[in-house]
């Protein structure tokens, strides 16, 4: 008689697990959870689709990031970017914690007390410097502030009958993100300006640009051209930095300008079209479904 191995979930593997749509998520585990939780790390070093932040209440995790090795302990955090490039390599036998994932699109279209993940906005708290510091220890009582904080986010991702129940949850994060800036604020290293080497300013300067034209250049020449470099030594630099080349980050700050315009009722699709620089409506509505699998107008009624 043959036996089929189903593979469990990581719903069925962690403590628990909480989710807000297909964007957010809290998992809890702790010894018992963790010889399956390990079948789920990449075998490889690894850049994430999101925005991954690691709490450990027990015992020790080592783990690569941009190929810097890191000893994750008790009380301490890890900050995962989807910049990063991260390796686990072990944990130890009593290792307890949580995990928050937050995708990288719905990372990019909120602003958490003004830190920003993924580059996409200035902050007071550089995403270089996040960048540079992925690990903090915190002490008991910090730490268990920030659980409360995330104890909190769960709570509010149950109550899915609420009324405004998108609003509370979005709340419930920003809360947790002002008490992680502050916090991050006590540490002597984030007071500090990151050294950045000649690529990570250029990389920086990228991102500053396209806020700031994204809506009228969509062309990755403008764009080198501003920063006096070539278009391929711009989208090597991109890729290298961050896993994506310009083209893909100037589409996908287009699809985060669309979004936010086609959820105003004041805005027809025509007008966004035009305001986003497309030469007509029908072009917009190609590269829209192109890139999110549904129509400029389909989004809006969602």
């Amino acid at each position: 008689m043959r036996h089929t191995s189903i593979r469990k979930t990581i719903k069925e593997v962690v403590t628990s697990y909480d989710s807000y749509k297909d964007e957010v998520a809290i998992m809890e585990f702790d010894h018992t959870s963790l010889s399956d939780l390990r079948k789920f790390a990449p075998l490889i070093p690894t850049r994430f689709d999101a925005l991954i932040i690691i709490g450990i209440t027990e015992g020790e995790l080592d783990i690569q990031i941009d190929y810097e090795s890191h000893k994750a302990e008790k009380n301490s955090l890890v900050l995962i970017m989807p910049t990063h490039i991260t390796h686990f390599i072990s944990g130890s036998d009593n290792l307890k914690g949580w995990i928050l994932t937050i995708s990288r699109l719905y990372a990019r279209t909120q602003t958490f007390s003004g830190q920003s993940f993924s580059g996409q906005k200035p902050t007071v708290l550089s995403y270089m410097q996040l960048k540079k510091n992925p690990l903090t220890v915190f002490d008991h009582d910090e730490y268990q502030s920030l659980y409360a904080s995330l104890e909190y986010i769960k709570g509010k991702m149950r109550q899915q009958t609420h009324v405004f129940y998108q609003d509370t949850v979005k709340l419930a994060l920003l809360m947790f993100f002002t008490d992680l800036g502050n916090l991050y604020f006590s540490k002597k290293k984030y007071h500090l300006t990151a050294a950045l080497s000649r690529k990570e300013e250029l990389f920086a300067d990228f991102q500053t640009l396209l806020r700031e034209h994204c809506k009228k250049q969509h062309d990755v020449k403008f764009y080198a051209g501003k920063l006096c470099i070539t278009t391929q030594y711009l989208s090597s630099i991109l890729k290298e930095q961050s896993g994506r080349s310009a083209s893909q980050w100037i589409q996908e700050a287009l699809i985060i300008e669309a979004k936010g315009m086609l959820k105003s009722p004041r805005v027809n699709v025509q007008q966004v079209a035009d305001k986003l620089h497309f030469p007509d409506q029908s072009t917009f509505g190609k590269f829209f479904k192109k890139h999110t699998g549904i129509s400029p107008m389909a989004f809006r009624k969602s």
